[in-house]
């Protein structure tokens, strides 16, 4: 598994010199098979999406699902690339490379449960 980390700190409180916490963090999983130019696409795509809905605010976790098999059976996945939003709930799911509408579907529900 490849986990691709994207955060951004920030202070509980102005001038305040306690530890930084992490802001809200989307948690994504990308279920692929082997590096394909579909599951190069999803990651490319997955990674503008939320760049430009969510900078700093998530975190990228690739699974391959040749080496995991368990996974997507897991995760009741019959079709790859998909993407899985765990975090934050509910628990979202979309499948394919995330171009053109299906894209656009995926930036509106991104974010819509924040």
């Amino acid at each position: 598994m490849w986990i691709l980390i994207f955060g951004r700190m920030s202070m509980k409180a102005k001038g305040d010199s306690r530890r930084p916490t992490r802001t809200k963090k989307h948690i994504l999983r990308l279920y692929i098979a082997d590096r394909d130019d579909k599951s190069q696409k999803a990651l490319k795509n997955l990674k503008e999406i939320c760049d430009r809905d969510l900078p700093g605010e998530y975190k990228i976790e690739i699974v391959d699902v040749r080496k995991n098999p368990g996974a997507a059976k897991k995760n009741n996945l019959i079709a790859l690339p998909a993407v899985v939003r765990t975090l934050p709930a509910p628990i979202r799911k979309f499948i394919g490379t995330l171009s053109g509408k299906n894209g656009s579907l995926v930036r509106v529900d991104l974010a819509s449960d924040t």
